[in-house]
């Protein structure tokens, strides 16, 4: 976000642990309508990414996955899919991807975070860049590593 801040954009932080939100409920009722029924801490996270010419999409992985905060949101951007299985989101949209993993082999998880970048590619967005921590156990771990401290910057630089 420093990197996108330093190069003029408006930035907005969600941190999901924090909020109280609901998973897609299968109700269908965005496909009727352009948003999901549930009201509830994540629908005004969902407008921003709908209204955001780029998002930073970040999560640990837990068990081979992403949290399941994270997979929460995820499920709820089905609202983002029309009728027709196309997406509503206007064109152009880029994001980035960040994890971090407590392995130290960069390839143990690799999956989640490139399945999650075929999520958004449906939904239109380029994909600017995958930023993958490994050894991240402790919470400020990535402090030390330098190299993807910049790395992330630049991507947020580049959006």
């Amino acid at each position: 976000m420093d990197g996108a801040e330093e190069a003029g954009y408006q930035t907005e932080k969600y941190i999901l642990n924090e909020m109280n939100y609901s998973g897609c409920q299968g109700c269908n009722h965005c496909k009727t309508a352009d948003e999901c029924k549930i009201d509830d801490d994540l629908t005004g996270l969902l407008e921003d990414i709908r209204e955001a010419d780029a998002v930073v999409f970040g999560s640990p992985i837990y068990f081979f996955l992403f949290s399941g905060q994270f997979k929460l949101m995820e499920d709820r951007m089905y609202s983002f899919i029309d009728p027709g299985f196309n997406s509503r989101l206007a064109p152009g949209k880029k994001a980035v991807i960040v994890t971090s993993q407590g392995n130290p082999d960069l390839s143990a998880f690799e999956k989640a975070a490139d399945d999650f970048a075929e999520v958004l590619k449906f939904l239109g967005f380029e994909v600017v860049d995958i930023i993958r921590m490994v050894n991240g156990g402790a919470p400020d771990a990535v402090l030390a590593r330098r190299d993807l401290l910049e790395k992330a910057r630049a991507a947020g630089r580049a959006l």
